[in-house]
């Protein structure tokens, strides 16, 4: 695992994006995210690979837990090479057990540079978001 500023930088991206999608903030999911990211996995029968516009749109549409409420989540890896970081973390959100991998770039290759969220992927493991079974 990362250790120091990288792997300081990579975690308060994802708090960030913890805090965004769970309580509903606009402001750190589009800090959290480059403006370009996608998201991908699959909820319920939804094969969903779509621009932060539209998990924007969704997590409006979501009855969100109340900012500073206690967010369940466990980061579970960072891993650091030069300029690209990927993050493994389970978390609930929305009724919804996941497991999220945050592949996240840096903007420049120096300290004054910025980690953002340019994929997640996601893996249901229960909740509302599985499968439907069908008959």
């Amino acid at each position: 695992m990362a250790c120091g500023a990288e792997h300081d930088a990579v975690r308060a991206v994802v708090v960030d994006y913890l805090e965004g999608m769970c309580w509903g903030d606009e402001a750190k999911l589009r800090r959290a995210f480059h403006p370009d990211a996608l998201q991908v996995g699959h909820f319920a029968d939804v094969y969903e690979f779509f621009p932060l516009k539209e998990f924007i749109a969704w997590i409006k549409d979501e009855e969100t837990a109340p900012s500073g409420s206690p967010i369940i989540a466990e980061l579970l890896s960072i891993e650091v090479t030069g300029t690209v970081a990927v993050a493994k973390l389970t978390d609930t959100c929305f009724g919804t057990d996941f497991t999220d991998y945050l592949v996240m770039v840096k903007d420049r290759p120096d300290a004054t540079g910025r980690w953002q969220i340019v994929t997640k992927a996601y893996h249901v493991h229960a909740g509302r978001g599985l499968p439907v079974p069908r008959a």
